[in-house]
């Protein structure tokens, strides 16, 4: 079933949009809230446990390890990795479109 939103987008006024953006079924915001929420409270556990669990040779080591994976992302870039996505989502869309007529 669609759901057409016309009549509130015409009637929108000032600070409507983001209410709208909100009632949306399709809203990229209902789409990802459940990983924001799982990123942050896992960013909230490690800077809490960071911050007053680990002793201070605890905290050189998590440094350490920090630096180890910084390091070790940056063999692969992410414009390699982007390269190939934008490829493929590329593909996809030309072949949709060569076979509309």
């Amino acid at each position: 079933m669609t759901v057409t939103y016309t009549s509130r987008v015409a009637t929108a006024r000032f600070g409507g949009f983001s209410q709208l953006l909100l009632l949306w079924r399709g809203s990229i915001y209902k789409l990802l809230y459940r990983e924001l929420l799982l990123f942050l409270a896992a960013y909230l556990g490690l800077s809490l446990a960071y911050r007053f669990l680990l002793s201070e040779a605890q905290r050189r080591l998590f440094e350490k390890l920090v630096l180890y994976c910084d390091k070790s992302a940056n063999l692969i870039p992410v414009s390699f990795v982007l390269g190939f996505y934008v490829a493929l989502v590329l593909e996809r869309w030309w072949g949709q479109f060569r076979t509309v007529p």
